[in-house]
């Protein structure tokens, strides 16, 4: 085992929790990063496929919830997390049109009667400050089982419990009814600030993308809202052959006009980073629909990994890493990179290609 081994690790189900009603609608079981799959992790991370409608997180009149061998009752509600803040991504899995959520999911912020829902029809971020009511997640519409809504969660703890005293529970918003789907409800709008669109990225091109991973990216950062914690980009790939710090024959450009060199390599930051890899089949979720081969660390010691399945990637801070290289694509697959920083403009080190890197 390398050096940098410990670094990388495959995703897991949350078996720990079954959702009865999910059948037919999301993946059985979400995807998770948390400490069991990396015990440094500074982060949880919980992926939904949503593939039709009719189901979601937290929607009343549904089967009960198996939680740990207990039962849980499925009469809807809300929570809130006394200790830590929450971002939910909500985004399409269409690399041609990564503008289009493919669908519609309705979603509340707030209690009682302060309570707020949202429609999301567009590639949506929704920020959760801690203590902060928020549920019923409820899809309504699904424009294409082969195109699912990915939804991500991203808990600002390493330690997301479910046991009895972890969060607030508090009962569904007045206001929730099923009669009134597809309908706005703005309340006093309390929470508007904390729902907004998930933007193309403006401040980097990728021309070597270009037939190969959707470009521009989907980016949230604080340009999308200004009280953000995290820096998150998306990629979807759909064609082998291009990657994050490979050698290209056209330069990528960054703010203020900079072009990288065309001879590729890796680079590090003063923060963490964490890369997910994972496929958008709901129906194998741990399969990553293709290959995909990357880099930690420099010089001699670089390590190389290749992937299949739905893998993790922590990269501490100060750790070169890049090339990311996407060998095959047998299906479109996502890399989503999580920084762990309100401002990715931090200090950056750039380092040469690992000298067993080929193409």
């Amino acid at each position: 085992m390398g050096k940098y081994a410990k670094y990388v690790n495959e995703l897991r189900l949350w078996t720990e929790l079954i959702r009865p009603s999910y059948r037919g609608k999301i993946a059985d079981f979400s995807l998770i990063f948390d400490q069991k799959v990396f015990p440094e992790a500074k982060v949880w991370v919980e992926t939904f496929h949503v593939y039709a409608p009719g189901s979601g997180v937290m929607v009343p009149g549904e089967l009960p919830m198996i939680v740990n061998g207990t039962e849980v009752p499925g009469n809807g509600g809300q929570h809130a997390h006394p200790d830590f803040d929450e971002l939910f991504l909500f985004f399409g899995s269409n690399p041609h049109d990564v503008l289009a959520l493919g669908g519609e999911v309705e979603f509340w912020l707030g209690e009682r009667n302060d309570a707020q829902k949202f429609i999301a029809n567009t590639p949506t971020a929704e920020w959760v400050p801690q203590n902060v009511a928020h549920n019923p997640h409820y899809f309504t519409k699904i424009a294409s089982r082969d195109r699912p809504i990915i939804e991500m969660v991203i808990a600002m703890t390493p330690t997301y419990s479910l046991a009895p005293g972890a969060f607030r529970s508090i009962p569904l918003p007045p206001d929730f009814s099923f009669e009134k789907v597809g309908l706005e409800q703005k309340g006093k709008g309390l929470y508007t600030e904390y729902v907004n669109q998930i933007q193309l990225a403006t401040d980097r091109v990728f021309p070597s993308f270009r037939g190969k991973v959707a470009t521009p990216t989907l980016m949230f950062d604080k340009n999308i809202y200004p009280g953000a914690k995290i820096w998150v980009e998306i990629f979807h790939v759909f064609a082998a052959g291009a990657g994050i710090g490979i050698p290209y024959l056209e330069p990528h450009l960054f703010p203020g006009g900079r072009a990288s060199g065309y001879e590729g390599g890796g680079h590090a930051h003063d923060f963490d980073e964490l890369f997910l890899f994972f496929g958008l089949d709901p129906h194998d979720t741990l399969n990553l629909g293709g290959e995909v081969e990357f880099w930690l660390g420099e010089g001699d010691e670089a390590e190389k990994f290749v992937t299949t399945k739905a893998t993790s990637e922590w990269v501490p801070a100060g750790v070169v890493h890049n090339p990311h290289y996407f060998r095959r694509v047998d299906r479109p697959f996502l890399m989503v990179v999580i920084a762990m920083t309100s401002d990715y403009a931090g200090k950056m080190r750039h380092a040469p290609l690992p000298p067993g890197f080929r193409i």
